[in-house]
């Protein structure tokens, strides 16, 4: 491995059955594997490789079964050092392990409590979050039981909840652009350059994704904004490429928007674009929000500075 790459390790952990390895396979995007997935076996180490940001992930999927978490727990010099991000997942259809769950998480931070690195966090996957349940009054009800357990276990350390399904791409996308790439070096320059475009153009929100629709630089004026962007981004980009295996050639998809104001009734206007940019051999995906014809105006003008921007930024670095 060069040692010009950012090393971070990241676990992933929870009770078996939880969804840890299909998560994994989903975002590896091995889809024909998912129904073949059983309970893993101990520890099992995959690398996933970010050469834009110049990062090497060290997954740790740990199997969830009993007899192995105390395994885990007994060596934590072994397990529980010098990670970056853990990744609990909970089975939120699942409510007989539910309390066993939260013991098992306890259990993580008690252990780990004194060896955090630098930008050390929690994610907190409460996964089957399944489209056509995630608004049944019994699955929002299992929710805020566990906001509120967890906020009461992790108290003193960055911590993050989502709602995440396989059956939902860009909760996981999300999920994992946080866990994996906060606060590495390179995030933060492509963070420096949408901060500028943003400046410039005026957008509401502004989303920066690889080739794999990981977000590697977001900025938003309101947080609503950017999640609108963020659950639809991989959808846009799924569509783009579509497009091109049509042999149908395309820069961007542009959406037109309407959506209620907060504490009013009037409506806002806007759109919705997805630019293609095409650099030194590098595919990024730009996301944006603008909320009227001026600001999307600015925003197509001031795309090949960004364009030149990056370009730029890559070949530092070579």
């Amino acid at each position: 491995m060069s040692k010009s790459k950012e090393l971070k390790k990241i676990l992933f952990c929870g009770l078996e059955n939880g969804g840890k390895t299909s998560v994994l396979l989903l975002l590896d995007k091995k889809f024909s594997l998912l129904p073949t997935v059983k309970p893993t076996i101990k520890a099992k180490r995959t690398v996933h490789t970010n050469s834009l940001l110049g990062i090497s992930i060290i997954r740790w999927d740990l199997g969830g079964q009993k007899s192995y978490r105390k395994i885990y727990l007994g060596e934590k010099s072994k397990y529980f050092t010098e990670m970056q991000s853990i990744f609990y997942v909970i089975d939120i259809q699942a409510p007989e392990k539910f309390e066993e769950s939260l013991v098992f998480l306890k259990d993580i931070v008690a252990i780990t409590s004194d060896s955090y690195p630098d930008n050390f966090q929690f994610l907190i996957l409460l996964h089957k979050c399944d489209p056509d349940i995630k608004k049944n009054k019994e699955i929002l009800e299992k929710i805020s039981y566990f906001e509120t357990k967890i906020s009461s276990i992790i108290k003193d350390i960055k911590f993050s909840i989502f709602k995440t399904s396989i059956y939902d791409a860009p909760s996981l996308l999300k999920a994992f652009s946080d866990g994996a790439f906060y606060a590495s070096h390179r995030a933060n320059m492509f963070q420096t350059l949408l901060k500028d475009y943003m400046s410039k153009t005026y957008n509401s929100s502004t989303l920066l994704l690889d080739q794999n629709c990981f977000i590697i630089a977001s900025r938003s004026t309101d947080e609503d904004y950017q999640k609108i962007c963020e659950s639809i981004a991989p959808r846009l980009t799924q569509a783009l490429e579509k497009l091109e295996e049509w042999d149908i050639s395309t820069v961007d998809i542009v959406t037109n928007i309407e959506f209620s104001q907060k504490h009013s009734d009037s409506h806002k206007e806007g759109i919705i674009f997805l630019r293609k940019l095409d650099i030194n051999n590098t595919r990024f995906y730009l996301v944006a929000l603008c909320l009227n014809k001026s600001v999307k105006t600015r925003s197509y003008e001031y795309l090949p500075l960004l364009a030149d921007n990056l370009k730029n930024l890559l070949e530092s670095f070579e």
